[in-house]
């Protein structure tokens, strides 16, 4: 049964503007098109002064990606956050997440290794999994070259880049698992079956439909991928039990809320410390748009502070 949604007034601008652009038709979609769409977007987000950022190839994988580290402040050898974006493992870049990241490394008082992996669908599963774990073990590898603390590494992401951040948590190494401290999610896609609950309560939200969001995976593991692959769905994998402390954005008002709910309740069962909370009256997607919507401020507040502590806690 579908949900009213009371979004709060934040997120009720920023619905109204997207509502005023044009529809896409999923039976025809020009990919390039939409990418290129997606990255001139321009959202006027809140731009987070930076003591150094960077543009670097990360090597040693099935190919070179390209990234850029953002670091708050010099001095010290910082703790090092990579962070893997959303756009449903389709769209985004370096670029779209800027502002993201650079709020994140401000937060969590942290140097962010931002992440440009392969996208679908020209790339399928598991192509940007093998780049999410071949980029946390490089970072793990080259912390010192970067200036950052090899003993102090932690992994996030949102939405697809969720996924990705938790599967290479849970597919890491013994020796990376030693100093992966902490695994922060912003609302992760979890069920690539796309069946929760929620698929219908919330069937179409401003930043993410549920049609749209099964689109997206059908981009990245197609018709016929074994949708019980642990590396893919996350509350299939056995790593569960052995991720380290972690942080969950929900919104509300999403298609996954169901299925993060559930990813939470079952890192829980594991015995995972996990802390999840949930900002009421926004949507998926909201965490990005720092500086246009209070809660997004409020959610990368509390994951950074979080961050932070696991930091301290090991320093």
């Amino acid at each position: 049964m579908v949900e009213t949604m009371m979004l709060d007034a934040d997120m009720a601008a920023m619905a109204e503007i997207i509502a005023k652009r044009p529809q896409f038709d999923l039976r025809n979609i020009d990919i390039p098109a939409l990418r290129a769409a997606v990255n001139a977007a321009g959202w006027p987000t809140e731009r987070t002064e930076m003591a150094s950022v960077e543009d670097i190839k990360i090597v040693g994988g099935a190919t070179a990606l390209p990234a850029r580290l953002y670091k708050p402040r010099h001095g010290e050898r910082l703790p090092l956050l990579v962070f893997l974006h959303g756009g449903g493992f389709v769209l985004c870049s370096l670029d779209t997440h800027d502002n993201f990241c650079r709020a994140l490394a401000k937060a969590g008082d942290c140097a962010v290794l931002s992440v440009d992996y392969r996208l679908a669908p020209e790339h399928k599963f598991p192509a940007a999994f093998e780049d999410g774990l071949a980029a946390l073990e490089w970072a793990a590898e080259n912390a010192e070259s970067l200036g950052c603390d090899a003993e102090r590494l932690a992994i996030s992401g949102d939405s697809a880049g969720g996924n990705l951040a938790a599967a290479a948590a849970m597919h890491a190494s013994p020796e990376i698992r030693h100093v992966l401290l902490h695994l922060l999610l912003f609302y992760p896609a979890a069920d690539p079956s796309g069946s929760g609950p929620s698929y219908e309560t919330y069937p179409l939200t401003p930043f993410l439909s549920a049609e749209m969001m099964r689109w997206y995976w059908r981009q990245y593991i197609g018709e016929t991928a074994d949708l019980a692959d642990p590396r893919v769905a996350l509350m299939r994998s056995a790593g569960l039990a052995g991720l380290p402390q972690t942080t969950v954005a929900i919104a509300e008002y999403d298609p996954l809320r169901s299925e993060v709910e559930a990813l939470c309740a079952a890192l829980a069962e594991a015995g995972v410390d996990v802390e999840a909370r949930r900002y009421d009256g926004v949507s998926h997607g909201f965490a990005s748009m720092v500086g246009l919507i209070g809660k997004a401020s409020q959610a990368i507040g509390f994951g950074g502070d979080r961050l932070r502590r696991s930091f301290e806690a090991s320093a």
